[in-house]
């Protein structure tokens, strides 16, 4: 496999994977398409009977939670590797300056101003990073729900770097698996239970939401990728690994992601997550090796979507309400073609500008005093 693209300074390093902010890209646009089916009967208008897409909002945050928990790994251990440590103040304050301007704002404008709804305990959970529980208790307006994600992300940071504290990297691997492992298998067992009171409903929901397994398939195999390239211990099934990054496996990965993909938009799949995190951690891996994978998303395009996608996936649901109030007013006669072609493209359109704005606008501010912080630098737009 080819070296990552890294160079280093006395002062920093720096790194980046050309084809993540595809990705990104393509699991927000996922989000997007979810909600277009997802609220079109609150409008009155009709879904799409032959596929229920509604389910790609589902498979684009699985895509982000297994890019999330990859690319964070990732950089740890690359941190680890050239300062010999990881800073936990510079961490925390990166995430901080990442997500906490636009989410703070969404939370404020969305209990606020518009559409001014919510209960003041869903604000208070949505402060405390909660948002997760305020949403399995209906206590977040549709059109801002989105932020749930991203606190499920913020308590996954909580916990996640200091597993990094661990001398030996193969230590490191066994605590990710372990961890990996337990989650799941509690899961499994609490959603297997025959209790079905309203409480155990809830708190099983709110399981589900936590999506810490998602992250930590992502962070174990964004650790066995980097110990390929940067050898510390030997991994007893590394020919395996290995094997993961030829083309026909690449095309079979890619092929397992997109029947399950189309297994859940006809049929639905319970934990359709687990495999899906798994084969999209894989295909993440294979992008980072841009000379040998069989995909490339480079194209200027989704470069750029990727790089707003935070800005598409918590301010998208504006545009999309407005877009569907304007049709329903205004061209409530119109055939299902045409209605659907403002509903796709136009409300795109608006929500694109939105995130465009956003990010220069307003991240792109926290974006520059982040960099003071950064030890492993991205050397080119992208933002983790």
């Amino acid at each position: 496999m080819s070296e990552t693209p890294t160079e280093v300074n006395h002062k920093k390093s720096y790194l980046y994977f050309a084809n993540l902010d595809g990705i990104r890209a393509i699991a927000a646009l996922m989000v997007v398409i979810s909600h277009i089916e997802y609220h079109k009967v609150d409008y009155g208008f009709q879904r799409f009977e032959f596929l229920n897409l509604s389910h790609f909002g589902g498979i684009g945050v699985t895509i982000f939670f297994s890019l999330s928990g990859f690319l964070i790994t990732y950089l740890l251990l690359e941190e680890k590797k050239k300062f010999n440590g990881i800073g936990m103040r510079d961490f925390y304050t990166r995430r901080i300056l990442r997500i906490w301007p636009l989410y703070f704002l969404v939370v404020l404008t969305g209990f606020f101003i518009y559409p001014a709804q919510g209960s003041t305990t869903g604000f208070l959970m949505s402060v405390f990073f909660v948002p997760s529980l305020a949403f399995c208790m209906h206590m977040l307006p549709s059109i801002f729900d989105p932020i749930w994600s991203i606190g499920t992300e913020e308590q996954f940071y909580i916990f996640h770097p200091h597993i990094f504290k661990i001398k030996k990297r193969e230590n490191i691997l066994k605590v990710l698996i372990i961890i990996c492992l337990s989650i799941i298998v509690f899961a499994t067992i609490i959603h297997s239970m025959p209790v079905r009171s309203k409480g155990f409903e809830a708190f099983n929901k709110v399981l589900y939401y936590a999506r810490f397994d998602n992250m930590m398939i992502g962070a174990i195999v964004a650790l066995l990728y980097y110990n390929t390239k940067w050898p510390e211990f030997t991994f007893r099934y590394q020919k395996l690994f290995n094997a993961l990054f030829n083309k026909y496996m690449q095309w079979l990965i890619i092929l397992g992601i997109i029947m399950i993909t189309l297994l859940d938009v006809t049929h639905g799949i319970p934990r359709a997550d687990l495999p899906l995190s798994i084969l999209s951690a894989l295909l993440i891996a294979n992008l980072c090796e841009s000379q040998t994978s069989v995909l490339s998303f480079k194209g200027s395009g989704l470069k750029f979507i990727g790089k707003i996608s935070y800005g598409i996936y918590l301010l998208h649901k504006y545009p999309l309400f407005l877009t569907f109030y304007l049709v329903k007013r205004y061209l409530p006669d119109a055939g299902p073609v045409s209605q659907n072609l403002i509903f796709y493209f136009g409300s795109m359109v608006l929500i694109i500008a939105l995130a465009t704005v956003s990010y220069y606008g307003y991240e792109r501010y926290f974006l520059r005093l982040k960099t003071r912080f950064q030890k492993i630098s991205q050397s080119k737009a992208a933002t983790v």
